[in-house]
């Protein structure tokens, strides 16, 4: 593991490097959770890859000074901080594999940055969380201001983000996620859920120059199949791969299977070494 310097962006988004090679998988996590959820993915791909982990501003373990409300208003603002790590590290041929929120942001870096990115990897991503006019993003304004309510009154929104996250009730197995959303400040949370649910890149799709591998479960209660099918319609070069489970968390749920399906993404498209 790479140690970095104190007062560098990297160190405090708690990034950390793990592996060597000519290519890069950057792992970044979604709403209300942390880089620990991608603690499989390290184990794997570090052996084949430069493998970088970090957590979002106010969430995780970030420098709770890094947060900014003015900043993360909007998605743009962690888009800013995927492009500030990759010119900090001087990261190379990187997959960008983004969790939920970061699947656009990793998109955003990717035009900004495109000479730096090899592809992307949209977990549970979504350009458009609201339900509009012949588009099925999965939830109506009125269930989202009501989970609005709930943030707003600092209760029982932690048990909402859980249950959205897992589809159901929590496993034993699964207590870290929950212990996750419970410790995001409610802040951060009513900030961020509005920069979410606000926003709308749905134009940004068409204009993607990297090959996009779109990964969901088969029952996502924060994405429905038919927003990675609406993706995979527009995406100039993309796949659709649907595991046979629940829940808005693949990456940590079914590891082995999600792994599966990025190394193949990556050996079908020439991003693996060798």
């Amino acid at each position: 593991m790479t140690h970095l310097p104190t007062a560098s962006l990297a160190s405090r988004s708690n990034a950390r490097v793990f592996g060597t090679g000519p290519r890069t998988l950057l792992l970044a996590h979604g709403f209300c959770s942390n880089k620990q959820v991608y603690a499989r993915q390290v184990t794997h791909f570090s052996r084949s890859h430069r493998t970088v982990t970090y957590d979002l501003a106010g969430f995780g373990d970030a420098d709770p000074d890094l947060w900014d409300p003015r900043r993360y208003a909007t998605l743009e603002g962690y888009a800013h901080d995927i492009v500030g790590l990759i010119d900090e590290l001087d990261l190379r041929r990187v997959t960008f594999v983004g969790g939920s929120l970061s699947a656009m942001t990793g998109l955003m870096a990717s035009l900004a940055r495109p000479e730096r990115f090899d592809a992307l990897v949209f977990v549970g991503g979504s350009p458009r969380y609201l339900n509009a006019r012949h588009y099925r993003g999965g939830f109506e304004r009125e269930a989202v201001e009501r989970f609005y309510a709930l943030l707003d009154s600092n209760e029982g929104w932690t048990d909402a983000v859980t249950g959205l996250l897992l589809n159901g009730p929590l496993p034993l197995a699964l207590l870290d996620i929950a212990q996750a959303v419970r410790g995001v400040r409610p802040e951060v949370a009513r900030t961020v859920a509005r920069a979410v649910f606000g926003s709308d890149y749905r134009h940004l799709l068409e204009r993607a120059l990297h090959p996009v591998l779109i990964v969901q479960t088969a029952s996502d209660a924060a994405v429905p199949e038919a927003v990675g099918k609406y993706m995979a319609a527009l995406l100039p070069d993309a796949e659709l791969t649907v595991l046979p489970g629940v829940g808005h968390l693949p990456m940590r749920t079914q590891p082995e299977l999600f792994n599966r399906a990025v190394e193949d993404f990556l050996r079908h498209r020439g991003g693996w070494p060798g």
